[in-house]
């Protein structure tokens, strides 16, 4: 018997602290959209949604082709969100082999800082699905 009281006091835990604002599902919500840089799809970057007091409730997607998706369950907090967004894309260049590494390519941010470490682009995240396309330019 103190084993199943036990199990229910655990199941009331559970139950109350997901009515504890921020602690529930129904704090963040699903977002998708197309990502381009200069009329072209993004190939292979990330978004980041920054919100939250300190950037406690980011979320971040891998973008691919040009398309990116979070679901809900691991989606950005509602409201006020700062965006950050990152495509690192070779440059043609030849970097010379390291031992014991080879010869590589070279990379290097290909969206201004504008759009990420110095962010400019903001999101409202509303409950439900949203749809942010976002159609960056280098200059």
């Amino acid at each position: 018997m103190l084993v199943a009281r036990g199990r229910w006091s655990w199941v009331l835990v559970a139950v109350l602290l997901a009515g504890i604002p921020g602690c529930g599902p129904g704090d963040r919500a699903s977002v998708s959209g197309k990502v381009t840089l200069d009329g072209h799809a993004v190939e292979d970057g990330v978004i980041s949604f920054v919100g939250g007091k300190g950037g406690s409730d980011s979320a971040w997607s891998k973008i691919q082709d040009g398309s990116y998706a979070i679901a809900a369950g691991k989606g950005p907090a509602l409201g006020a969100n700062r965006v950050e967004i990152r495509w690192s894309r070779k440059t043609g260049k030849k970097l010379p082999a390291v031992p014991p590494a080879p010869a590589s390519e070279e990379v290097a941010e290909a969206v201004p800082e504008r759009y990420n470490t110095k962010s400019e682009l903001k999101a409202d995240i509303k409950p439900g699905a949203n749809e942010l396309n976002y159609d960056l330019k280098s200059k």
